[in-house]
């Protein structure tokens, strides 16, 4: 059987979790699109994909109220190695799935709003 290209995978995951959060189930499928991509090529830092399956698992999750992060914890990551502590193909997957992670996203915003110049430094106290 043919695996699902990344547009396949999203309606999939729409169509069985119409309720769930479209950003989360759309990165689900990029997410799973980029292990079958990587697994392709010669040096390749992991050594299985992402499933159908398993995003399937993950988007109900994400369904029931678990954010993208908590949800490829218990889905997602127990399918890759550990073995290798920073090279790990786990290691290299939580990277992967951080880049998609809306509150690392939403708090890298708002760190950047407080952060910013319009901020008078002289109104803070100490």
């Amino acid at each position: 059987m043919d695996l699902l290209d990344k547009q396949s995978e999203y309606e999939l995951l729409k169509y069985k979790f119409a309720e769930a959060d479209d950003y989360s189930l759309n990165a689900l499928a990029e997410i799973a699109d980029t292990t079958r991509q990587l697994i392709k090529t010669d040096a390749s830092k992991i050594s299985t994909i992402v499933s159908t399956r398993v995003n399937v698992e993950a988007a109900g999750l994400i369904y029931d109220g678990f954010t993208l992060m908590e949800a490829a914890e218990i889905a997602i990551l127990p399918y890759f190695s550990n073995d290798g502590g920073l090279d790990s193909e786990r290691v290299f997957m939580k990277q992967l799935i951080q880049k998609f992670n809306k509150s690392t996203e939403d708090e890298s915003k708002l760190f950047n709003e407080v952060t910013d110049d319009s901020v008078d430094s002289t109104t803070i106290t100490w």
